[in-house]
């Protein structure tokens, strides 16, 4: 989608921990491809806020905690002020390229969709082999618990109309935010499709602990999205 059709639509909420040496890098890439770019820096230790303001990122105050889950929440409401129309999510670490933004839009644009999960499964995935495990055990839960296949459930690279994104009531403070998102969006029967993504360089994936935590985190989170235990 060329620039000057966008009109202020597409906005990027990127969160980044700790990145001042590359997230100027990774903003540059972006902002070709959207109207704003947001980085969210909350916990962060060192200048990664005022690199990426000077690379042209808008830069929310920042809080002192820590946790995706956090800074992905206080980036979509940052978002949400803006009035764009799309929310593209993605990692700052260089993991997801920006260069895929519009393969992420093209579904909500058209109108095919409310959400769209940039899948590593249907494009490329580089990592270690217990990574590839993990995931394969996490997709096979959501599954059990939603009866909806999806390649890639744990993605992190994803876009979403705005009004929909910013009416789900997100809680989950950490990597658990990644399969809130898949199942609040679910539960509201929101249109979801998948695009490839490839993810050029293997990244540290979550530790066998944060999976453990994100599977039964599925478990118990759809049991009471279904008890009517959970706001929706």
């Amino acid at each position: 989608m060329p620039v000057d059709d966008r009109n202020g639509r597409v906005v990027a909420v990127l969160p980044a921990y700790n990145l001042e040496a590359s997230i100027a890098g990774i903003v540059e890439r972006t902002k070709p491809h959207v109207d704003r770019v947001i980085v969210v820096t909350d916990g962060s230790k060192d200048d990664t806020a005022g690199a990426a303001r000077r690379a042209g990122a808008e830069v929310p105050e920042p809080r002192d905690l820590r946790g995706k889950g956090r800074a992905l929440k206080h980036g979509i409401e940052a978002a949400g002020a803006t009035g764009a129309e799309f929310v593209v999510l993605m990692d700052a670490d260089g993991q997801h390229l920006p260069e895929e933004i519009p393969v992420l839009l093209a579904p909500l644009l058209d109108g095919r969709a409310d959400a769209v999960i940039g899948s590593r499964m249907l494009g490329t995935l580089r990592t270690s082999r217990l990574n590839v495990f993990g995931n394969a055990v996490l997709k096979v839960i959501s599954f059990c618990v939603t009866w909806r296949w999806m390649t890639d459930t744990e993605s992190g690279y994803r876009a979403f109309r705005t009004r929909e994104l910013c009416s789900l009531p997100l809680v989950a403070p950490g990597y658990e935010i990644e399969s809130e998102l898949l199942l609040r969006a679910l539960h509201r029967r929101l249109r979801i499709v998948e695009v490839p993504i490839h993810v050029p360089f293997a990244v540290p994936g979550v530790t066998p602990w944060d999976g453990i935590k994100v599977a039964w985190f599925k478990i118990r989170f759809a049991l009471r999205l279904r008890l009517g235990l959970e706001p929706v």
